[in-house]
């Protein structure tokens, strides 16, 4: 029956109205056309077979097949990697097989087919799970169930144009092509979609490959006008208390222009003091204090402030195996790879001697070498020290927390024994206040942090450890040989013993094996953050991490950006809109301010001066907490509000500040001098007096008793477990 004749019996029955005969006569001609054209193809495929051309029919079908199954929607390289990636494996590679695999492809297909119709945020939750499940079915389907090979590719095309619509939908001008060829893509897509890895893979992959444009090949080349100079270093090699920095101060001494750079203000005062009495004139520039001096010839400062402009005829940097240090490194190696200085010379200890010389090399510079020995002998005692019966005058006992060390000195005075104490936090002039007493011999013993290895020099016969293993800002950890021989090496000061002891409270043994330990040499300097990638249109946080991944260049690693990023995100989020979030140059001024993150009075005040920066603020108020935690919270204020303003060049009243610190400095002098019992570790049940070292808040008694005090019931929960009788 023709078409015309099959429209007419069906509207003559009354089969549709008249209105939609044109319509139907249009869908006739198509079914027609449609059957002359199967009838055709199947009359030439018996054709073939009877003319043996079988095998060629059969291969045109399946590029036919195969073209089908390559729509125009995704492109071929994309479609080609997903082949890959999810049906050929590692044959080391083990996977499960999936059980009921033809069931799994069909509940597959359903479950990318309901993801049309779904919040984006919907999408994305399950974008994981379905290639995961998509890698373990094309596991299966390849190393087993090959019969199943189209029907999973079917799928497979869904799931291919699910990620490239989706990606689209959520980056308008992400390229697939470009995704699928990033280096490791392949592997990535088995657990994630193209957007994800577009958004925390790829950017990372193109924003490394713009630092690394940008970025000069070599430190070296950032400083060109150093490297357009004649200079030589005078490398000092030592170990502590030979003399290496008295050796270069020496000819600092003689310089008509010099600086010194050294790892602490305490340091920089020293020097200022010592070019002072020997009537030189020297100003000191720091961080937080700055003393400048009409007509002076030297300046010493803190590694940090050095003048990348300034011409020098001698410098001296000193401490320069901190160029490893995460956290200020970059300090010590932009001082030796950029100083404008004819003469320099460079103290370390001889962990650095290997690095120095490629670095200086490198720069096209000359250099010689002066090795140091030390003046007094060292001498490891292989006893363990008893603090209730061996102290002795000249003692430095090293604990490693601030509490442990005022805990310790109290004890020592709760028996008659005066001590000095050391540590980070103190004020500078309340810490030579307290290096004074004990080089007068007012104060028998010296107890302290690892500060006390930097360069201070005390008269101490004896270096006593107190503990081995240190809070590192993020573990706690065994002391290493080069922080013992630090230490060590403070003992026998040259001009008052010929001898210098060591000893240990606990793991005699470590101690005494780690100080024979052979150097180790440093095998990294710390580089910083290059300000010619804030150029990157990306958040700032985004662009210091993707910096931190990158690979690093050869002898160089990066400084830890991580409290920077913090403080960053502190000021992204705060509670009003920042108008200058956009000026990355500025932010970054601002992020880089150091100060102690985790004092919440300070990070308060910091966020307060970001408000508005540009504008002066008057100096921070007297504290209410006069405790000791409060008023060296109050000090670090006022180092805030002096560096701050520096940055920002505030109008401050420079006189209000220094009554202030003085103030501060004194009453915290004060306070370690006529009242150490108050440091004592004292149970909160009870009161009584615990050893220093004892690592519960509440006596064994309180505990056994279950003393009913809530803040006593608190701490019994937070240590639950049994604890044997001290």
């Amino acid at each position: 029956m023709t078409a015309a004749a099959r429209l007419c019996t069906e509207w003559m029955d009354g089969r549709f109205p008249p209105w939609q005969i044109d319509h139907r006569m249009e869908k006739y001609d198509t079914m027609g056309r449609r059957h002359a054209r199967r009838t055709k193809q199947n009359d030439q495929s018996n054709y073939h077979e009877q003319n043996g051309h079988g095998a060629q029919s059969e291969t045109a079908a399946q590029a036919a097949e195969e073209k089908d199954l390559r729509p125009m929607d995704i492109p071929e390289t994309v479609w080609a990697v997903y082949q890959q990636t999810f049906l050929e494996f590692d044959e080391k590679e083990q996977r499960r097989i999936v059980k009921g695999c033809e069931k799994q492809i069909g509940q597959l297909e359903r479950r990318i087919a309901r993801k049309k119709s779904q919040e984006n945020h919907q999408v994305l939750a399950d974008m994981k799970e379905l290639h995961k499940k998509a890698a373990a079915i094309g596991y299966t389907v390849a190393v087993r169930e090959t019969r199943l090979l189209k029907k999973y590719k079917h799928a497979l095309r869904m799931l291919a144009r699910l990620d490239i619509t989706f990606l689209h939908r959520m980056a308008a001008g992400a390229n697939p092509e470009d995704i699928v060829h990033m280096p490791g893509a392949a592997q990535l897509l088995r657990s994630r979609s193209l957007y994800e890895i577009y958004k925390e893979e790829y950017m990372q992959y193109l924003v490394g490959q713009r630092i690394e444009e940008l970025m000069e090949a070599e430190p070296e080349k950032q400083y060109p006008e150093a490297r357009g100079m004649t200079r030589h270093f005078i490398l000092h090699i030592g170990p502590t208390n030979s003399g290496k920095t008295h050796q270069a101060l020496q000819r600092l001494k003689q310089a008509y222009h010099g600086i010194y750079l050294g790892p602490l203000r305490l340091l920089a005062l020293e020097v200022y003091d010592r070019m002072t009495a020997a009537g030189i004139p020297c100003s000191m520039i720091t961080g937080e204090e700055v003393i400048r001096t009409p007509g002076s010839f030297v300046q010493a400062s803190t590694v940090e402030i050095m003048d990348i402009r300034e011409i020098y005829d001698i410098a001296v940097i000193d401490e320069a195996q901190m160029m490893a240090d995460e956290n200020r490194g970059s300090f010590w190696t932009r001082a030796i790879l950029g100083i404008r200085a004819e003469e320099i010379h460079v103290c370390c200890s001889g962990t650095a001697e290997q690095i120095l010389v490629k670095m200086i090399k490198r720069c096209g510079d000359t250099y010689e070498t002066v090795y140091h020995e030390r003046n007094t002998r060292l001498e490891f005692i292989p006893k363990r020290f008893d603090m209730s019966k061996d102290v002795e005058p000249g003692d430095a006992l090293i604990a490693f927390s601030k509490k442990n060390v005022l805990a310790i000195a109290a004890t020592l005075e709760g028996r008659g024994i005066k001590a000095s104490v050391i540590y980070g936090n103190l004020p500078p002039q309340t810490r030579r206040e307290q290096v004074r007493l004990f080089t007068e011999g007012i104060n028998q013993v010296v107890v302290a942090t690892d500060a006390i290895g930097m360069g201070i020099n005390l008269p101490i016969r004896r270096v006593v450890f107190m503990n081995t293993s240190k809070f590192d800002g993020t573990d706690k950890r065994r002391l290493e040989a080069e922080e013992i021989r630090q230490i060590a090496g403070r003992a026998g000061r040259y001009g008052y013993y010929d001898v210098g002891y060591v000893q240990s409270a606990m793991d005699v043994e470590y101690i005494g094996r780690k100080l024979e330990e052979p150097l180790q040499p440093l095998t990294k300097a710390r580089t910083g953050f290059p300000e010619v990638l804030l150029d990157i249109d990306m958040e700032l946080d985004e662009i210091i991490e993707a910096w931190e991944g990158t690979k690093n260049l050869a002898f160089y690693d990066k400084i830890s950006m991580t409290e920077s990023v913090k403080k960053y995100r502190y000021l992204k989020n705060y509670r009003r809109k920042l108008s200058y979030m956009e000026d990355r140059k500025f932010v970054l001024s601002l992020i880089t301010c150091p100060f102690d993150v985790k004092d919440r009075e300070v990070l308060r005040l910091w966020l307060w001066y970001c408000e508005k920066p540009t504008e002066d603020h008057n100096c921070p108020m007297l504290p209410q907490d006069f405790t000791l935690e409060g008023l060296e919270s109050y000090y670090k204020q006022l180092d805030l509000y002096t560096q701050f303003s520096g940055r920002m060049n505030w109008e401050i009243d420079r006189e209000e500040v220094a009554v202030n610190r003085e103030w501060a400095q004194s009453v915290i002098g004060e306070m370690l001098e006529d009242d150490k019992g108050q440091f004592e570790k004292k149970c909160r049940g009870c009161g009584v007096v615990l050893p220093w070292d004892y690592d519960f808040p509440i006596c064994q008694d309180c505990y056994h008793s279950g003393v009913k005090d809530d803040r006593v019931r608190r701490s019994m929960h937070r240590y639950p477990h049994d604890r044997n009788r001290r």
